[in-house]
């Protein structure tokens, strides 16, 4: 147990005892309201917390609905998201939430059409909320410059640490991949950006990480802090990954639930798939975290390397797959 920093005065809320860290922001605590978890921003990363706090906050306003379980948010004394901190930093509070993690491997069909129902909704809702998110995908998108990823997409010369799985090879074949479908998807991902969508919010962490599985579906979704403005059909494709080349029947109750909440546009999908592509591609702080060391990133490694290899072979079929799905079920 660690000792955490106070709660802002703004949140008329008492804690007890000493804060259990769960990762670097989040706390859990007890207080007069009963456990709760505590999210601090630094100063830089402000805007994150207060845009999850916006979108929580918008979530649980109106009637519920079935589709949907989000973290309840604990508003400040004067009803505000989220509190600010001395430091620059901001701070928000949810009620803690129970439940599980599960690999995506062990979703059943009805289960992937749950979530697939949810995202929708989600959508829906997230349709009508005011303002526009901190960061959207077009400009995520125009600042990547090809020949500053291609550059880091060359192996560093520094030992590589042992592995029985994972070899200087294994790591080059890796690269080249990355490489490969970094010019085969930029051009489609810039080009083809719908020029006319007003990118509302979505979640951009749509996965088994930030899926708490109870006794009723669908699960609960955390963890808002890197949700962006960004075309519906991006979060859809980014959210299945390989799913559809690998287990075609499971992704397509997925896409089937998802379009009895809100359509998707089948002449979007194939530039959604580069756009996914092209983050898979660019995605760099997993070799880099295996590079240094750090715990855990073996097997983060590892899935990078079955994603970017299946993504890569499958990459037209995966486009095919999602337009065949929408048109054919018209």
């Amino acid at each position: 147990m660690t000792s955490l920093p106070t709660l802002p005065a703004a949140y008329d809320l008492r804690l007890r005892g000493d804060g259990q860290p769960v990762t670097t922001r989040v706390a859990r605590w007890r207080s007069d309201i009963g456990e709760v978890a505590v999210k601090t921003f630094a100063a830089a990363d402000r805007a994150r917390g207060e845009w999850e706090a916006c979108v929580l906050a918008f979530l649980g306003e109106g009637p519920a609905s079935p589709d949907i379980r989000v973290q309840t948010l604990v508003p400040t004394r004067d009803g505000a998201a989220w509190a600010g901190q001395p430091d620059g930093g901001c701070v928000l509070v949810t009620q803690w939430e129970t439940g599980h993690y599960r690999a995506y491997d062990t979703y059943a069909a009805h289960e992937w059409a749950a979530l697939g129902r949810g995202l929708g909704a989600l959508h829906a809702r997230l349709d009508a909320m005011p303002g526009q998110a901190p960061q959207t995908l077009s400009a995520r998108l125009a600042h990547i410059d090809p020949a500053v990823e291609r550059a880091k997409l060359e192996l560093a010369e520094r030992p590589l640490p042992s592995h029985p799985r994972i070899d200087a090879a294994w790591v080059a074949r890796y690269l080249a991949l990355c490489r490969e479908m970094l010019a085969a998807c930029y051009p489609g991902a810039i080009e083809g950006f719908p020029t006319d969508d007003t990118q509302r919010p979505i979640h951009n962490d749509y996965n088994q990480f930030n899926y708490l599985f109870g006794d009723v579906l669908p699960p609960l979704v955390i963890d808002w802090e890197a949700s962006i403005g960004a075309p519906r059909e991006f979060e859809v494709v980014r959210c299945l990954n390989h799913l559809p080349l690998q287990a075609p029947a499971l992704a397509r109750a997925f896409v089937h639930a998802y379009r009895e909440r809100r359509p998707l546009r089948a002449g979007h999908m194939r530039w959604a798939v580069d756009v996914a592509c092209l983050m898979h591609a660019t995605k760099h702080w997993v070799l880099q975290g295996w590079l240094d060391g750090l715990p855990g990133f073996d097997q983060r490694l590892l899935g990078a390397m079955e994603m970017v290899t299946l993504l890569a072979r499958g990459r037209e079929r995966l486009g095919a797959f999602f337009v065949d799905t929408i048109e054919g079920s018209h």
